[in-house]
């Protein structure tokens, strides 16, 4: 499926260079760095599969682990060559918008193919978004994006109501797909410029 393949080679590019980034960004070796930008760039995809009891692509495939590849050495490239003009934290979250909206949709599709129900497609979205990220926070130590960053997970669930709600209406899947792409990196974007965030519980209980 030409969709799917396409936001597919997106989302792992884009999460490859945010991994390879925050590898960076946390003073890594090499190693490090190449690690962080694999189970980012795989970890969502690998664990939508298992999901759905699919053996994850990346398993039975070279494809979506060249695509890394590729992502983790222009990645890379990109570094050495404009690495004094970089912001890497903004970078992180650039690229992580790119990743979120593309994974999220591929999310939703294969939510949709397996006929689950609209609440699974939506998580199904949201997970295979934001879960390559969530396992590259943990290893570096951090409060993953999803449980403080300002509407990254919010942003999953949108697109994902929107997409259930257009195939709910029969619109064209291609049609659908665009429009929760847009979406979902619109908000995601907005958020990062405008600094929206939801409510937090501070203080001691």
């Amino acid at each position: 499926m030409f969709v799917f393949d396409f936001l597919n080679g997106i989302g792992l590019l884009a999460f490859a260079a945010s991994g390879v980034f925050k590898g960076i960004n946390k003073k890594l070796d090499l190693l490090g760095i190449t690690t962080l930008g694999f189970l980012t760039a795989l970890g969502g995809g690998i664990i939508r599969d298992i999901i759905v009891n699919k053996t994850p692509t990346a398993f039975i495939s070279y494809k979506d682990i060249s695509i890394t590849i590729i992502g983790i050495i222009l990645s890379l490239f990109f570094y050495v060559k404009f690495k004094k003009d970089l912001s890497t934290k903004k970078v992180i979250k650039y690229f992580d918008a790119v990743g979120l909206a593309a994974f999220s949709v591929t999310g939703f599709i294969i939510g949709m193919e397996n006929d689950i129900n609209s609440f699974g497609i939506v998580l199904l979205g949201l997970i295979t978004g934001t879960g390559g990220g969530l396992i590259s926070d943990i290893l570096t130590g951090e409060v993953p994006f999803i449980l403080k960053e300002d509407f990254y997970a919010s942003c999953s669930i949108i697109g994902g109501i929107v997409f259930v709600f257009l195939e709910k209406l029969q619109v064209s899947f291609e049609i659908t797909s665009l429009i929760t792409l847009c979406l979902v990196f619109i908000v995601r974007i907005l958020a990062i410029e405008k600094g929206w965030s939801l409510p937090r519980v501070g203080g001691k209980f």
